[in-house]
């Protein structure tokens, strides 16, 4: 089974993805974001992640935290 991974290319520009690091959902946060340094991925289809509340303009992927961030700018 292949698995697609999306990286915010705002936050997360290397793709570093360590699930062992991950936040807990029980705490609100976003599945996906590190304990340690808030990078983001998404793992499942762009439209999974669009459907997320992510963002791709045909060149960079963002994920819904960064583009709150943007939008209050």
């Amino acid at each position: 089974m292949l698995r697609v991974i999306i990286f915010c290319d705002v936050c997360n520009p290397q793709g570093i993805r360590y699930i062992e690091q991950k936040r807990s959902t029980q705490r609100g946060d976003t599945e996906g974001r590190r304990i340690t340094d808030g990078r983001s991925w998404f793992e499942g289809s762009l439209q999974g992640a669009l459907d997320e509340g992510w963002s791709h303009d045909g060149k960079l992927h963002t994920c819904p935290r960064c583009l709150e961030r943007k939008n209050k700018s």
